[in-house]
């Protein structure tokens, strides 16, 4: 299964993302640790496209999910100022040095798989995994049991 969505840059309006990619993922009947581990991923990715890549301007945002195996393969894309993710340090900020904040990329780190960044022509492109573990659905919402023998 495959979702794709186009959105402004502005926090309002990756609010409304993150709704479609939770709905996206209950209809897919996918593991409820998965929702939350790509919420927060792709809340902080898409917060830091708008306020950094794009600044004061506001311009486009594409999301393509797949779902692959146990969890969620993504490509994100936008063509605001050139930031490799990659050249960041892996450790966690020091939480005396900072007032609120920094710690974005080193969550997206530490929850995905497969971190990959270009940037081709104007446009970044940022592609990762996150893993999780499906649930499998269950034909006709019945549910079966198997009990021992007495």
């Amino acid at each position: 299964m495959k979702l794709v969505i186009e959105t402004e840059s502005s926090l309002l309006k990756i609010r409304e993302v993150l709704e479609a990619v939770d709905v996206f993922l209950k209809e897919n009947a996918t593991h409820p640790q998965l929702h939350d581990d790509l919420a927060l991923v792709l809340a902080e990715v898409c917060s830091n496209i708008a306020r950094h890549a794009y600044g004061h301007d506001h311009g486009k945002i594409t999301l393509h999910l797949s779902l692959v195996g146990d969890g969620v393969e993504c490509l994100v894309r936008d063509h605001g100022v050139e930031f490799n993710p990659l050249a960041q340090d892996d450790m966690p900020p020091d939480p005396d040095a900072l007032c609120e904040g920094g710690y974005g990329w080193f969550l997206i780190k530490e929850l995905t798989r497969d971190l990959q960044y270009s940037r081709k022509m104007s446009e970044n492109i940022l592609g990762f995994f996150v893993p999780g573990t499906p649930l499998a659905p269950v034909a006709d919402g019945a549910i079966t049991t198997e009990l021992p023998p007495v």
